[in-house]
């Protein structure tokens, strides 16, 4: 879309075949095909003549997972350097970083789920054991790409506060007034999750030798509702201790130069 002098694409756009970010702008070193524009001809061509340009794909900084369910430790460990080759690709136009966070139990619960949407069916308890909600240091993530030569103003929220903190995250990233006018969608959840029946029906077809996308369909017939409870993957007492880590992980990412904490504004500051 295009208002206000901003353009944003997101993975409806950038995941399709030849224009994901790597392909758009050469940055892979096995594309065996050039891209059809320089870098700065793609950038002109996005925007489209706006002044800013918004690119969101969280799988540009790599995926997740890895292979039988594990999630690779540290976090994304190729998001530096492919973000720092587009940096230095589209130079000097200046990069701008906003990254939400998550309590790392949590956080973990929701990569289980895209696991199984993702064909690996694995029960919840082999994957606890195969990931420790520990490794999840968002702290050091945000220290990794801050580390980024050339990396322009940077912004961190907790996932947690999105609701109330998304009209100053859309006011820092598409200019005060602009961002102001920006409403939620009206969708609760653009992905849901599973519920805890569509993860038991996910896991028997598997075990039936079904190979088709399972969880999805699964969600399809057991979506989460008054009934269908949600999948919880650890107990109450796991997310409140990885609570307490998280927000020391916050308070360190907190005191790193460079990079700015957005929080929920007080009733009394909110205009």
């Amino acid at each position: 879309m295009k208002s206000d002098g901003f353009v944003a694409y997101g993975p409806s756009y950038l995941r399709m075949t030849g224009r994901s970010l790597q392909a758009m702008f050469g940055l892979s070193a096995s594309r065996k095909i050039a891209p059809r524009r320089s870098p700065h001809d793609q950038l002109a061509f996005l925007a489209k003549g706006a002044k800013r340009l918004v690119l969101s794909e969280e799988n540009f900084v790599g995926v997740l997972g890895g292979s039988e369910g594990r999630i690779t430790s540290p976090l994304y460990p190729t998001a530096p350097e492919r973000i720092a080759a587009f940096i230095e690709t589209v130079a000097p136009v200046k990069v701008d970083l906003f990254l939400g966070v998550r309590n790392p139990a949590a956080f973990m619960a929701s990569a289980y789920s895209q696991t199984l949407f993702g064909g690996t069916h694995i029960g919840p308890r082999t994957f606890r054991a195969r990931n420790d909600w520990r490794a999840v240091d968002w702290a050091d993530y945000v220290a990794r790409l801050r580390a980024v030569e050339g990396v322009g103003d940077f912004y961190v929220w907790r996932q947690e506060d999105y609701d109330a903190t998304l009209r100053l995250i859309m006011r820092r990233m598409l200019r005060w007034s602009t961002g102001g006018k920006i409403e939620k969608i009206k969708e609760s959840r653009v992905h849901q999750g599973l519920s805890a029946a569509a993860v038991r029906q996910t896991l028997a077809w598997a075990q039936e030798g079904r190979t088709e996308k399972l969880a999805g369909t699964a969600r399809g017939l057991f979506p989460i509702n008054d009934t269908n409870k949600a999948f919880k993957l650890y107990a109450a007492s796991t997310l409140a201790e990885s609570e307490a880590g998280y927000g020391a992980q916050m308070a360190q990412i907190e005191a790193m130069d460079g990079v700015t904490v957005l929080h929920p504004p007080n009733h009394a500051k909110q205009g």
